[in-house]
């Protein structure tokens, strides 16, 4: 869907002019495709990659270590029938903005009740202060996580504790925008979706609001299912039914790229995702964040090292190996991984991309339909043409 793309939507924000945004879109992912097609045709051909998987896996190994895997997934304790929601915050050192945070989600004017479950992996600042003055207020839980310290260590201990028939996920330095949880909680009864996703916005470190991400009111299921991985990745912005979630957890020991699980999990799990052209959440943009410097950091591995674990995951799901499968495989090997190793020397970038090949021939043994989107990607995979899975990558917004 042409408006859930970013070239679309930084137009738009700009311009406010649907006409010009679309007109814009269509042309960069024509000239991208256009950009791919003659890269192939110019560079068709090469020697296929020899087969170092074993050395590839203990290069990568000696960069940045494999974490662990999770060894049990806990049930989920017994939905309350009184809660219709329940919110997980995970923070440590969020001493100045974890205040701002929490208001914004007990200030949400609804008629559903909702519990506000906060995990703190043993701060060193002032945080903990600051969660005291929440501490009594009604349907508001305070916990600890210790070990291992990570969002997703924190947002599992937080599913142990949660009771709503839905879920969501906020992060500390964020902010709900009024009327969040009324709007995605309206969509997902109206549309039955398992998941509702929102428009969010950039918040800037000195309060100032960036550019916007918003999506059209649609439902992807059907024919138009593949269409849902146009959709982020990232646990915010979103409603999810508990279900989802009774056998997936964030893989804890990771300290980035742990959110792949929604699209190649938690996606797959949903019968119905759908979206809501509201503005939900304020993501704050952080420099020196996780999110910015993990790419220019061995901990960029990670991102391939998530995929193997999820494979494991995946059959242990039973899930189908179906369109949606081969679609966010596809798109997790090729611009996923690219856009996190990107920034590392390229050794390392081409021990990624020969170990990508190596799973993906596994776990794709045949080839089948994929959205046109993703094509250039498995053909990258496929032919193990290191250069055009590079132009993909840096390319894949624009198609």
């Amino acid at each position: 869907m042409i408006q859930n793309r970013r070239a679309y939507q930084l137009i738009h924000c700009r311009t406010r002019s649907r006409l010009l945004a679309g007109a814009a879109a269509v042309c960069g992912a024509a000239c991208g495709h256009a950009d791919l097609g003659l890269y192939h045709l110019l560079h068709r051909g090469g020697a296929p990659l020899p087969d170092s998987t074993q050395a590839d896996r203990a290069a990568l190994a000696a960069l940045c270590p494999k974490p662990a895997a999770e060894e049990t997934c806990p049930l989920l304790p017994p939905q309350d029938p009184t809660v219709t929601l329940s919110v997980i915050v995970p923070v440590y050192n969020g001493e100045a903005t974890i205040g701002p945070c929490l208001d914004s989600i007990l200030q949400q004017e609804t008629s559903c009740t909702v519990q506000l479950i906060v995990v703190d992996s043993d701060s060193t600042d002032g945080t903990a202060a600051v969660l005291e003055r929440y501490r009594a207020l009604p349907g508001v839980l305070l916990c600890n996580c210790s070990a291992p310290r990570s969002a997703a260590a924190a947002r599992n201990e937080g599913l142990r504790h949660a009771v709503g028939r839905w879920l969501m996920f906020v992060d500390s330095d964020d902010l709900l925008l009024p009327g969040a949880i009324r709007t995605l909680l309206e969509a997902a009864q109206r549309l039955d979706a398992d998941v509702v996703q929102g428009g969010w916005q950039y918040l800037y470190t000195d309060g100032t609001h960036g550019p916007v991400q918003r999506y059209p009111a649609a439902v992807y299921a059907g024919a138009a299912a593949p269409e849902r991985f146009e959709l982020p990745g990232m646990p915010w912005g979103k409603v999810y039914r508990r279900e989802l979630f009774a056998q997936v957890r964030f893989p804890a020991y990771y300290t980035c790229f742990e959110d792949a699980i929604i699209h190649f999990l938690v996606f797959r799990l949903a019968k119905t995702v759908a979206s809501v052209p509201e503005m939900v959440y304020l993501w704050r943009k952080n420099p020196k964040g996780l999110t910015a410097t993990s790419q220019h950091h061995p901990a960029a591995v990670q991102s391939y090292w998530i995929m193997e674990q999820l494979a494991v995951q995946d059959a242990a799901l039973g899930l189908p190996h179906d369109a949606l499968y081969r679609c966010t495989l596809t798109l997790q090997l090729s611009a996923f991984c690219y856009a996190t190793v990107s920034g590392l020397p390229p050794e390392t970038q081409q021990t990624v991309f020969r170990l990508c090949c190596a799973l993906y021939a596994k776990a794709l043994p045949q080839e089948g339909a994929l959205p046109r989107r993703a094509r250039w990607g498995a053909r990258a995979l496929r032919q193990q043409d290191f250069g055009l899975w590079c132009r993909y990558g840096r390319r894949f917004q624009l198609l």
